[in-house]
Formats: C-alpha cells, sequence, structure tokens
C-alpha cells in the first residue's frame, strides 16, 4: 500500500487490539496503556522507512494519520516539522480517547501546501470534511495513501536537489556570516574614529 511495509503478525495483533480499545472508548488519556506506545511507535517507524530518509531541515513533507475511535477519521496535513506535528496531534487525540493506527509520510517538498491544497480537493470529490477541513470522518486510509504517493512520485525533491538545497544554505549562512564579521569591523573603526575625534 503506497510502498508501505507490512507490520510483523505480533504488532499486527497490537494494532488490531488498540484499535478495539479505542473503539470502545476505553482509552484514558491519564494512563495510556503499553500497547499504545508499541503500536503508536511501530507505525510510525514504518511510514518514516518508505522516505527518502535525508536533512529534514529542508522543504516540508505531507502526512497522513489514521485516527481511530469513537469517532475514526483520516488526517491529512503539510509541516516542515513532522515529528513536532504528529507529537501535538497525538497529545490532542489521546485527551480526546483517539489514538494513531496508521501512518503514511512523504519525501520531501521544497513547498508541500500546494500539493497538500491540490490533494484536499480530490479527495473531497467523494469524501466529506469535518468541521476542520483537514480530518475525513470514516475515510479510507488506503485510498488517501495512493493519492498523496502520487504526487509525492511526481514531484518530491530528489537526493542531489536536496543536496543542492544544503549546500545553497550552506553557502548563504557563510555569506551572512562574512556580512555580519563585515559590519563588526566597520562598527570597531567608526567607534575608533569618534574615540579618536573626541580627545
Amino acid at each position: 500500500m503506497a510502498q508501505l511495509e507490512p507490520l510483523s503478525p505480533e504488532l499486527e495483533e497490537q494494532r488490531e487490539a488498540y484499535v478495539h480499545l479505542l473503539r470502545a472508548g476505553q482509552l484514558s488519556p491519564y494512563s495510556l496503556p503499553a500497547v499504545a506506545s508499541a503500536v503508536e511507535k511501530a507505525v510510525l517507524a514504518r511510514a518514516w522507512a518508505r522516505t527518502r530518509y535525508l536533512n529534514e531541515a529542508v522543504g516540508s513533507r505531507i502526512y497522513v494519520l489514521s485516527v481511530a475511535g469513537t469517532h475514526p477519521r483520516i488526517k491529512v496535513g503539510v509541516t516542515a516539522d513532522v515529528r513536532g506535528r504528529i507529537a501535538t496531534h497525538l497529545n490532542e487525540y489521546h485527551c480526546n480517547g483517539h489514538g494513531l493506527v496508521d501512518a503514511w509520510i512523504s519525501n520531501s517538498f521544497l513547498d508541500a501546501s500546494p500539493i497538500e491544497t491540490g490533494m484536499h480537493k480530490l479527495v473531497r470529490i467523494s469524501h466529506r470534511t469535518s468541521y476542520r477541513r483537514e480530518e475525513y470522518p470514516g475515510a479510507d486510509f488506503r485510498s488517501f495513501c495512493e493519492v498523496a504517493a502520487y504526487f509525492d512520485a511526481k514531484l518530491s525533491l530528489t537526493e542531489d536537489q536536496v543536496r543542492l538545497h544544503e549546500r545553497e544554505q550552506q553557502n548563504r549562512a557563510q555569506a551572512w556570516e562574512e556580512e555580519l564579521r563585515s559590519a563588526e569591523r566597520h562598527a570597531r573603526s567608526a567607534f575608533q574614529i569618534g574615540e579618536a575625534g573626541s580627545s
């Protein structure tokens, strides 16, 4: 499914147990069961494993989350900080008795926002959104991954493009440091002239 490797039989059993617990509304945000951590870590590790795991500071990524609970949904988003954003979502979901049961993460785009907009337009043809507009109640995770994977294959950065962008960032940083040193030299010279003139 969109290049995601299958989970081990043991993890698949744990995920089914976690989904059952979530659907029954039995998740307590104050005492998360061990199965919650095991499943969420496993599906996120699997999502990262399919990516070209390069510099996370370059560009932004699309992510698709399958959220289970009394109100299951698919969440689609874009961010330059996938780990931080997903951690924020998980805290919110856990507080509302929901949890992550699957995830998909794209490779890097220089700017994933237009890609996300295009993806939402496509999926809204056949799926209704929640009040948050980036969440789709009762939707199929596989379908969303296939749409995201299409954009990913066509438009994400290649390894060479990421390396080029890294070099450009380094060059800009070096140029900025040289400008800063030049400004400091100019300031010292100006202060020395001022002190000499006042003496």
